[in-house]
Order: C-alpha cells, then sequence, then structure tokens
C-alpha cells in the first residue's frame, strides 16, 4: 500500500476534530492553563509543573508550604487552600523534594483526645528556622470553576524560583470546601 492511500484512509476514519491538530502548526501563544479532572489531579498538576518550571534551586534548598490563600483577601484561607497545600506537600515529598513543616512543634504532645505533635499556637513552634523557599499561592472562584496559581518563591530576596496554574472546575465537593474561610491564628515565622 503507498503512502499517500494509507494517509488518505487514516484520515478517512478521523474525525475533522480529532484530526484538527494535524493542521495546527502554531506554536505561538500562551500555555492553556490546566484544566483538573478531580481535586487530586489538580494537586498533582500543581506538582508536576513546579517541577517542570523550575529554575535553579539551591542545593540542601528545604521547603515550606503556605496555606493557598483567597486573591481577594491574602490573610484568608478556606478548607479548599488548606486541603490544597496539605496535598501538594504529600505530592512533592514523593518526588523527593527536601519538606519542612512549619506546625511541628519538636514535641509531641499527649492529651485526654489524642497525640499531637503540630501546633498553631506561637509558644510550641520553634524560634528559628534554617533557610528556606516558600511555595505560596492564590484562589480566585469564578462563575463555573476555581483558579489556582502557585509560585516558589526565594525567601530571602523575593524572586520567583517556578509556578504553576491549575483550574478546578466547580463541583459540590469543590464549591464547599471554598465556601467557608478558615479562622487561624496569626503567625509570623520569618521577618
Amino acid at each position: 500500500m503507498s503512502w499517500h492511500l494509507f494517509a488518505g484512509l487514516c484520515l478517512t476514519m478521523m474525525s475533522s476534530q480529532s484530526m484538527a491538530w494535524l493542521f495546527d502548526s502554531s506554536d505561538k501563544g500562551p500555555a492553556k492553563p490546566y484544566v483538573a479532572q478531580s481535586f487530586q489531579d489538580g494537586v498533582i498538576s500543581i506538582a508536576q509543573q513546579l517541577e517542570k518550571n523550575m529554575e535553579m534551586v539551591p542545593p540542601n534548598s528545604k521547603l515550606m508550604i503556605a496555606n493557598f490563600v483567597s486573591l481577594q483577601d491574602l490573610n484568608e484561607t478556606s478548607s479548599f487552600g488548606q486541603l490544597a497545600s496539605a496535598n501538594l506537600m504529600h505530592e512533592l515529598q514523593i518526588r523527593n523534594w527536601n519538606i519542612m513543616d512549619p506546625l511541628f512543634t519538636r514535641d509531641l504532645y499527649i492529651g485526654p483526645s489524642g497525640e499531637f505533635a503540630l501546633s498553631r499556637d506561637p509558644k510550641k513552634l520553634p524560634s528559628s528556622l534554617p533557610s528556606f523557599e516558600i511555595i505560596a499561592g492564590t484562589y480566585q472562584a469564578t462563575t463555573d470553576s476555581i483558579i489556582l496559581n502557585v509560585r516558589m518563591i526565594n525567601a530571602h530576596n523575593s524572586s520567583v524560583l517556578s509556578t504553576a496554574q491549575v483550574i478546578f472546575p466547580k463541583s459540590q465537593a469543590i464549591s464547599s470546601l471554598v465556601a467557608q474561610p478558615s479562622v487561624m491564628p496569626i503567625l509570623s515565622l520569618t521577618k
């Protein structure tokens, strides 16, 4: 079978929509944001994008992940922001990133309702931290989605080392995570 006959047969079998990519030779224009198929799929995409887009990071660099905050109020988070940052901590850890947990108290508190090693109480947290990079992010609700932008920042000079962006289509679960802001005490671990 000749190449032309084979190509014609393949094109006949393909729909016009599925073969549009064959004729689109433009590599110009901004990359389209990733649209998550599920919450965890979106977090995995953030981890992959941060790795792919990373500039040079100093060796032995330690990384802290902040809760992702509302773009409208940088002092406000929600269950969405907390869960996305906690899940990202896992995704980066399994990729061998050197992650620090800023809430680790260096002690184990045993109380009537359980054993605890994490706290937001400034008196229980270490007074100084080693050199580190920070992953921070903002999210914004639209009529049909939540847009999450994440960046890795050098804590010493504020330079952005990597970025990622994911769009989470609104579902009942995603909307409920964003609906209620979380109330937490204000802490400052850096100057």
